[in-house]
């Protein structure tokens, strides 16, 4: 989300609105609704307000635990990370932050779900982080953090995640908001 104040606060609240208008509608109808096309639908509303230095970045993803994947698409985030026994990295996602232009199309990506596998979705704000010296965290050094805790549950993981954003930053300001989601899959 760009922006500080109660005005980006008050878009954020709509943004957030139009997510779970569209997610909880699909409990209601047979219609299965893409993160792809939720996505699309979000921006061209978004962008219907004319509010040309609000944008909103977000990961859609759709656990399917029948079918063991997960599908997503996403408008503006560092890539998730994944974490399986195949090895660890980032799912390549890309798109456009919503409300920014019109008639924008989303990519899907889908992977398999496995027993242990870790899906880190975070933000700009974690990869970014500086220390007093200038340098970033970086993604990779946050693959390395995820690689190491993978084994523990997703709140260790989180926690592991922060102790070394903190850890390298030292003294140094937050240069914008750190935010972590972490999903383990235990079965």
């Amino acid at each position: 989300m760009s922006g500080k104040g109660v005005p980006a606060a008050l878009y954020s609240a709509f943004a957030a609105e139009l997510v779970r208008s569209r997610t909880f509608r699909r409990r209601y109808t047979k219609v299965r609704t893409s993160p792809a096309a939720v996505l699309e639908s979000l921006n061209t509303i978004l962008h219907a307000r004319q509010l040309e230095s609000y944008y909103c970045t977000l990961c859609y993803a759709q656990f399917d635990f029948k079918r063991r994947s997960v599908t997503m698409a996403n408008s503006g985030l560092p890539y998730p990370i994944h974490a399986s026994a195949e090895g660890c990295g980032q799912m390549h996602s890309p798109g456009v932050p919503l409300g920014s232009f019109p008639g924008i199309t989303y990519d899907e990506v889908t992977a398999g779900l496995g027993a242990g596998d870790v899906f880190v979705f975070y933000s700009d704000g974690i990869s970014e982080a500086m220390n007093a010296a200038g340098g970033e965290f970086g993604t990779d050094r946050l693959i390395s953090v995820i690689e190491r805790h993978r084994s523990r549950p997703a709140k260790d993981v989180a926690d592991a995640i922060f102790t070394a954003v903190y850890d390298f930053c030292g003294e140094a300001e937050p240069n914008d908001d750190r935010t972590v989601v972490v999903l383990k899959i235990t079965a």
